[in-house]
Order: C-alpha cells, then sequence, then structure tokens
C-alpha cells in the first residue's frame, strides 16, 4: 500500500470515529437508518455547500486596507479543519498559535472560525461591543430549542442581563447556608443506593443524577424536587444531545437526536408550566383562608429562584411570561447539570490516580471541623458553609481541575461589523472565538501543564519583574476582575456564569462527602491491568469525560450497610 493510500485510510478511520458520530452515529439503530442517513447526509452536504458559498461570498474581502488574520490551510473540502480541531481543540489551537500567532482563521463546516488567544485574546473576546460582535448570533441556533424562547440567547442582551440579575438576587448568603444541608443529604441519599462496593461505576451518569437532584432542590424546593425523578435526568441527556458542535450551525436536522432534544424540550417545558400552576394555585388558597379569617397567619413564600423569577419585574415594569420562566429554569438545570456534573466527576477521577491529595482533604475536613487532624471520617461533624468557605486545599483541588477540564473549552461571537485586532481585521460573518482553555495551558504559566497539581495554588508566583503573577492568585477571583487573564472557566464580562458560587459550593459539598464514605482507583484495564486517567470527549461543546470513564469504590468500613 502506497504512502498515499495509508495516510487516506487513516484520515478516513480518524473521520468515522470523530466526526460522523456525532452528526449520524444515532442513525444506526433506526429501521430506516441506511435511507435516512443517506438522505441527512444529503441535506447536510446541500446546507453546507451553501453556507460555505455565503460565507466565502460575504467575508473572504475585507473592505479595511488591514490584512486579514492568517489563513491555517486545509485540505478536506466543506469540512475544512473540523477534523483535527474536533479531536484535540486545545492542542490544535495551541499548534496554529505556534505556527500562526495568537490571532488566525480556519475553516469548519463552511464558517470561518477567527481565533483571538492568550489573555489579550479572551480580553478582547469578552469585551467586545455588543454592536460588533454577539453571543445571540453565535449560539442562538444552539440554544434556542434547548432552553426555550424568551430568554438567554433568544433575547437582547440588555433583556438578559435582566434575568441574570433575577437570578442572582435570589442567590443569597443566607440561602447558601440553607443549600449545604440539602446537598450533602441529596448526596448521602444518592450513595445510600450504591452496593459497597463496585468495580466498575461509570461516575458521570451518577453525578449527572445528583446535580440534577440537588440544583432541584435548592433552587426550586423540595416539594419541587420529589416531582423530578430520576426520567429528568434522562431528559436532560437527550437535552445535551443538542450541544454538539453541528447544533452551532444548523439550528435542526432530520436526525434522531433532534427530534429527542425538541421531544424532551417539550416534556420539561410542560414539567415546569405545571408547577409553576400549582404554586400559584397554593399561593391562591393560602390568600384566600387569610382573607376569610385575618387571625391566620400567612407563611413567606418560598425563598429560591423559581419564586424570584416569577415575582421579578422588567425596568419597564413587565414581567416574565410562564412560558420565559420555565425556559429560564430549564436554561439553569442544564447549565448547572454541566459544570456541576462534569467537574465532579473530573475531580473524582483526578483524585482517583492522587491518594495522598484524598487523604490530606479527609485531614482538612478533621482540622477545620473538629481541631483535631485525625479524627476519623465517620465521626466528622455535618458539613456546613463556613466550614467549607475554610476548607482551602479543597479550594484548591477545584481551581487546579477547572484549569485542567474548563467545561466549554471554546466560547464564540458572530461579528456583525468589522473588527480590528492586533492589526488585523477580522470582518462581518466570521466567528469570533477566543479558548481561555489554551492560556490555562501555557507552559510558561503554569509549568507541567497536563499535570493535576493543587500544590501550584498555594502560593503566588513572581514574574521577572518581581510582580506577583496574576495567574496564581486565587485564580477565581482575579477572573472576576478582568478577562485579560490566563485563567477562566468560568468566563468573564457580561457572559460570565450566574451559576459559578453555586456550583462551587454544590461541588465541593459532593466532593467532601465522597471522600468522606469511599476509598477509590481508576478501573482498572482487563487487559493491561493498568488503570488509566479519563479522557476528555470534545463531540459536545460541554468537555464531559468519554462514555464508559469508571472508577472503582470500596464504602470506608464505617459507612457500610448493615
Amino acid at each position: 500500500m502506497s504512502a498515499a493510500a495509508t495516510a487516506a485510510g487513516n484520515f478516513a478511520a480518524r473521520f468515522n470515529s470523530t466526526v460522523l458520530p456525532p452528526l449520524v452515529a444515532d442513525l444506526v439503530n433506526h429501521e430506516k437508518a441506511p435511507l435516512y442517513a443517506s438522505l441527512a447526509a444529503l441535506l447536510l452536504v446541500v446546507l453546507i455547500a451553501s453556507s460555505v458559498s455565503s460565507s466565502s461570498s460575504s467575508s473572504s474581502v475585507s473592505k479595511s486596507r488591514k490584512p486579514l488574520p492568517p489563513h491555517v490551510p486545509h485540505s478536506v473540502p466543506l469540512l475544512g479543519n473540523a477534523v483535527p480541531y474536533g479531536v484535540q481543540p486545545v492542542s490544535y489551537l495551541r499548534q496554529c498559535m505556534e505556527k500562526f500567532g495568537d490571532c488566525f482563521t480556519f475553516t469548519m463546516m463552511g464558517r470561518k472560525m477567527t481565533f483571538c488567544l492568550d489573555p489579550d485574546g479572551n480580553h478582547f473576546v469578552f469585551n467586545v461591543k455588543l454592536a460588533n460582535a454577539t453571543a445571540e448570533g453565535a449560539y442562538d441556533k444552539l440554544t434556542v430549542p434547548v432552553f426555550g424562547t424568551e430568554v438567554v440567547y433568544d433575547v437582547p442582551n440588555s433583556v438578559l442581563m435582566e434575568q441574570k440579575k433575577f437570578v442572582k438576587d435570589a442567590l443569597t448568603t443566607s440561602a447558601f447556608k440553607a443549600y449545604v444541608p440539602i446537598i450533602v443529604d441529596e448526596a448521602r441519599s444518592l450513595f445510600a443506593a450504591w452496593p459497597d462496593s463496585n468495580e466498575s461505576l461509570e461516575l458521570f451518569p451518577e453525578m449527572a443524577e445528583l446535580t440534577i437532584r440537588t440544583a432541584s432542590h435548592c433552587l426550586m424546593g423540595k416539594e419541587i424536587r420529589d416531582q423530578l425523578h430520576s426520567n429528568v435526568a434522562k431528559l436532560y441527556h437527550d437535552l445535551d444531545a443538542g450541544f454538539k458542535p453541528i447544533n452551532v450551525f444548523f439550528r435542526w436536522l432530520p436526525l434522531p437526536s433532534y427530534f429527542a432534544r425538541d421531544r424532551a424540550h417539550k416534556i420539561m417545558t410542560q414539567t415546569f408550566l405545571d408547577i409553576l400552576a400549582h404554586r400559584r394555585t397554593a399561593a391562591a388558597s393560602v390568600a384566600a383562608a387569610v382573607a376569610a379569617d385575618p387571625s391566620i397567619s400567612a407563611p413567606p413564600p418560598p425563598q429560591d429562584v423559581l419564586q424570584s423569577l416569577m415575582d421579578a419585574v422588567y425596568r419597564d415594569g413587565s414581567k416574565m411570561s410562564d412560558e420565559a420562566v420555565a425556559h429560564m429554569m430549564i436554561a439553569l438545570l442544564m447549565a448547572g447539570q454541566h459544570t456541576s456534573s462534569t467537574s465532579t466527576s473530573w475531580i473524582i477521577f483526578e483524585l482517583a490516580r492522587d491518594p495522598a491529595t484524598v487523604a490530606a482533604l479527609l485531614r482538612e475536613q478533621a482540622e477545620v471541623l473538629t481541631g483535631d487532624p485525625n479524627t476519623p471520617p465517620h465521626l466528622l461533624p455535618e458539613l456546613t458553609y463556613d466550614a467549607l468557605r475554610k476548607f482551602t486545599l479543597l479550594d484548591r483541588v477545584m481551581k487546579e481541575s477547572l484549569r485542567l477540564h474548563s467545561p466549554i473549552h471554546t466560547v464564540m461571537r458572530l461579528v456583525i461589523q468589522d473588527l480590528e485586532y492586533k492589526g488585523y481585521t477580522i470582518p462581518a460573518g466570521h466567528f469570533l472565538c477566543a479558548s481561555p482553555s489554551v492560556s490555562q495551558y501555557d507552559p510558561a504559566k503554569f509549568p507541567n501543564p497536563e499535570k493535576f497539581d493543587p500544590s501550584r495554588w498555594e502560593t503566588p508566583t513572581a514574574g521577572e519583574d518581581g510582580a506577583v503573577g496574576e495567574w496564581n492568585i486565587n485564580g477565581v477571583d482575579i477572573a472576576q476582575k478582568a478577562a485579560r487573564s490566563s485563567y477562566l472557566p468560568f468566563g468573564a464580562g457580561r457572559h460570565r456564569c450566574i451559576g459559578e458560587f453555586f456550583a462551587h459550593k454544590q461541588i465541593g459539598a459532593i466532593i467532601s462527602m465522597f471522600v468522606r464514605e469511599f476509598e477509590f482507583e481508576m478501573k482498572r484495564d482487563g487487559k493491561t491491568g493498568e488503570r488509566p486517567k479519563a479522557e476528555p470527549d470534545f463531540t459536545s461543546l460541554i468537555v464531559m469525560p468519554v462514555k464508559g470513564s469508571s472508577i472503582e469504590y470500596r464504602r470506608r468500613e464505617a459507612f457500610r450497610k448493615a
């Protein structure tokens, strides 16, 4: 076989394993799969070809005299650079940066993707003027079918900012103090359903279930949490399938994953509408009882995010419609599931290869909660919000895991007016992109960047000029102050994740309970006998562990079932 034929075969295998799965792999079990797949593939080619034509005509020539960013070459029509970017996006972007600098363009699915990398690029993309580039234009095809209308990227940015404020107003310190015991109880309940040992626990689905339970209980109350049974995790899995890279470009294709997404959205919307109606009926009954007998004291309304959205009033005096409230709750639970379930899973996977850090986490809990670092796990007092804030090693573990495994590796904006950046013109029609994950793997700022090393967050590092390095001073706090940062796992600026602090307490409480109750390692490979690390799955926009990533655990003796 010739070298060319070998290369072609290798490319075909890679294409089949990395690009086709998110597009048509879910067709193989369909009874009309061959015809269905052919029609879908034909439609996809037509749509991509059309987009190539429109993209080329609208943005290949700059109206400015300044040059366009360097263009990364590709040899595959239509797909462009989708395969190497899709396989290992962070590594590929770093390779491109070495060759073309920190601003370059490549083609993906017929679109021009212009990346601005490193802290300067992060700052530029996160703070680009709304008149020049929008998140709505980049994400509406992706988010509207999943979240629904009237919220997030289906509304102008000014409205989204008001919606975010409605949510933030409900996330008070007193609320967080009430949330921690809830999260602890939900974790105990889930863990109690597991056997005392398991040599192959697929972790991510379990953490997805737990985050749905905790988020719904905290944000909407126990009476609503009790209505959201395990089938909700399956519905959210179907909604999650709507977060494939292809969905950024095509709002709908005749693929089973799209049908499943739309069905799940319809069911979840109706679920929340029923919850809203039930809460209003209950409030009306209480009001009627108080009116009939003034001696009755009405209980205070629920203090949760759902009630905050129901009561919220926009600046123009209008209120959110019931559909908007329902869709916002879908968005909040989706965001919580993504950040918390993926991040919790990655932390456990990293700790499964680092028993010394697990032991140190237990010592820290004991020292903070009892003053005696040798207190056995089963004798530790209940977790509290105030105690979690004192777990400095736990905080470093979470920081480091988020550095290695940011939930989203690329953020995008659609350019609507030509932009200038570092002497280049970025034309209207391009997708403007940043990748904080690239700067979080910068070896100049994070030595040995592939290594899980919580100690790198212990002490600030001074630069050559004697100034303290911004990447090593309480990374999360520094990221809140500026987007020109090497550490932005929760985004920055007006699009910073509103659930960051809830996620921090949620993840911290779950990890604390998990290390108390279990001893655990990565699942042993049946062929090699080794315990490999979990690998990331980049076929979704949310960087989850690959399906099947598993641990082996044993419940500690004092926690075993009678």
